[in-house]
């Protein structure tokens, strides 16, 4: 399903080339018969410039052409034959009123150069165009016509048409950037994406979080890393199914998402903090807290994000959280460890009674406790500096 969704967003995202290739094909067909209807016209009947300029576009539109169908990735085919039209389109509106009426080639060709090209590019170059023509016209610099009226119906039929062409080309523009966004955002879903949840997946996770450790100012604020546990799990699966146990998980990425910050203060861009690690496994990157009381009530609020009883399954009374934090730099000064410590510390609040959160620095304690009950069966938790000893 997924390689399916990320074929037709492909697909979707290459309308915009695939249609460009197509207008430059179009265009290039019938420049071509222009060309070669207009040179042979000119060359018999002694204008040799004229027909000397369509000899040469022709040839220079022809190898495009070819360079366009041969070449996977074509490039800078719109750029040469757009330069081919501006230059007819120049030299018929300077000398358009002495070739019979064919200052109307300025419509058509002007049209191609808007659709060729990406919205601003055809902007900048039909109002460039029109404002030269205008400054021109008005100036006396070339005739278009010894009626004043039919100069300015010309001027402003041109006007009017790079007007209507713009528009379509602009909202053309606006439906492939919006196309563009569904592709790039299907994209960072499946390959950034626990596709369950819609949490950020383990992989995406570290990458972020490796990069904001490294950004961290030492300001005095707090960042720690949150290991978390749906407790009995394993058990909520066996007696319910495999398909409460996905709801449950589902409830709990909505939740979470509801109760912590997942974008950055200063930036406001949507980060990768939130995690789905591994099965019923989570885990938080909480940076920029202001105090270790605040610290706390955010824990607390997670710890008690299933207090309301399960709506879609009345035998399902409570789901409980186990909840494990390790302070960086405090416990470890890189992501690798900082997991470590922040995992111990989950496992430490889970074999303590399950339902609390507890940080790395009090593993001691809680192992102190566990010891005072030897009928536990708990594997016993060491802190990393009797490992590294």
């Amino acid at each position: 399903m997924n390689k399916l969704m990320g074929h037709q967003l492909k697909e979707m995202a290459e309308i915009n080339s695939i249609r460009k290739n197509k207008v430059i094909l179009l265009s290039s067909l019938l420049s071509m018969m222009v060309f070669t209807v207009y040179g042979y016209h000119h060359l018999t009947n002694s204008n040799f410039i004229f027909g000397f300029l369509c000899v040469v576009s022709l040839f220079v539109t022809t190898a495009n052409l070819i360079y366009l169908l041969i070449a996977k990735n074509a490039k800078y085919t719109d750029v040469i034959l757009t330069s081919v039209l501006l230059t007819q389109a120049l030299m018929v509106f300077i000398y358009g009123a002495e070739l019979e009426n064919r200052l109307l080639w300025v419509y058509p060709i002007l049209a191609a150069v808007i659709f060729i090209n990406t919205f601003t590019i055809g902007l900048i170059i039909s109002c460039t165009y029109c404002t030269l023509a205008g400054i021109a016209i008005y100036n006396h610099l070339v005739i278009v016509s010894t009626d004043f009226l039919a100069t300015e119906r010309f001027f402003i039929s041109l006007i009017a048409m790079c007007a209507v062409c713009n528009t379509s080309s602009y909202f053309y523009s606006k439906a492939i950037n919006y196309i563009t966004s569904i592709y790039l955002e299907g994209i960072e879903k499946l390959a950034y994406r626990d596709h369950l949840t819609g949490l950020a997946n383990r992989w995406s996770f570290e990458n972020w979080a490796t990069g904001k450790l490294s950004e961290i100012p030492n300001d005095g604020r707090i960042t720690a890393l949150v290991f978390l546990d749906i407790d009995n799990f394993k058990h909520i699966n066996d007696s319910y199914g495999h398909e409460m146990g996905d709801k449950i998980l589902k409830n709990f990425a909505h939740r979470i998402k509801n109760n912590v910050r997942t974008r950055d203060r200063e930036t406001h861009k949507a980060d990768f903090s939130i995690a789905r690690y591994a099965g019923d496994e989570f885990v938080l990157l909480l940076y920029d807290v202001k105090s270790l009381k605040d610290l706390d009530n955010i824990l607390h609020r997670i710890c008690h994000l299933f207090d309301s009883k399960y709506k879609d399954k009345q035998l399902l009374s409570n789901v409980t959280i186990s909840v494990g934090a390790a302070l960086y730099p405090q416990d470890a000064d890189n992501l690798s460890e900082l997991t470590r410590c922040a995992d111990k510390a989950m496992y430490a609040a889970k074999h303590n009674g399950k339902n609390q959160y507890c940080y790395y620095q009090n593993v001691g304690d809680y192992q102190t406790q566990l010891l005072n009950y030897p009928d536990r069966k708990v594997t016993p938790i060491h802190r990393a500096t009797e490992l590294n000893t």
